[in-house]
């Protein structure tokens, strides 16, 4: 599962590099730490310009694998598709605005990215500024 958690990340980097409405891409959670136990699901964070476009045309899930199932939640700054693949992964894609990585770094994003976080697109440095500020809080 390792190598095909591997290379969906290198797709889906690659893939969102080539969004110019997306602005960078963090894996976050267990598997930005190094701690994901088989069962654990890859969390991601896209900072977007437009991420309702994302939420309503959610065609570009299907690229990264053939889909099971796929739900929507809600929290707070961050509104996630969380889809459940057939290749037997499950990933939690948190859509959000710049907002999220802005500074004053709002608690709940401090709390993500103290966590653990691996910037894989970072168009404009934003995420890396971001996590340079968590790490002097």
């Amino acid at each position: 599962m390792a190598q095909s958690i591997s290379h969906f990340l290198h797709r889906m980097a690659a893939w969102a590099a080539q969004q110019s409405a997306i602005m960078g891409v963090a894996l976050v959670g267990s598997h930005a730490r190094g701690a994901a136990r088989p069962d654990s699901d890859i969390d991601l964070v896209l900072l977007c310009t437009e991420p309702d476009a994302f939420l309503t045309d959610t065609a570009w899930i299907h690229l990264f694998g053939a889909v099971e199932t796929c739900h929507t939640e809600e929290w707070g700054l961050v509104t996630s598709l969380r889809v459940h693949y057939k290749e037997g992964f499950e990933v939690e894609f948190g859509m959000t605005t710049l907002v999220w990585a802005g500074l004053p770094v709002d608690p709940s994003t401090r709390r993500v990215v103290s966590h653990g976080m691996r910037i894989l697109v970072d168009r404009e440095g934003i995420l890396g500024r971001l996590r340079e500020a968590v790490a002097v809080l």
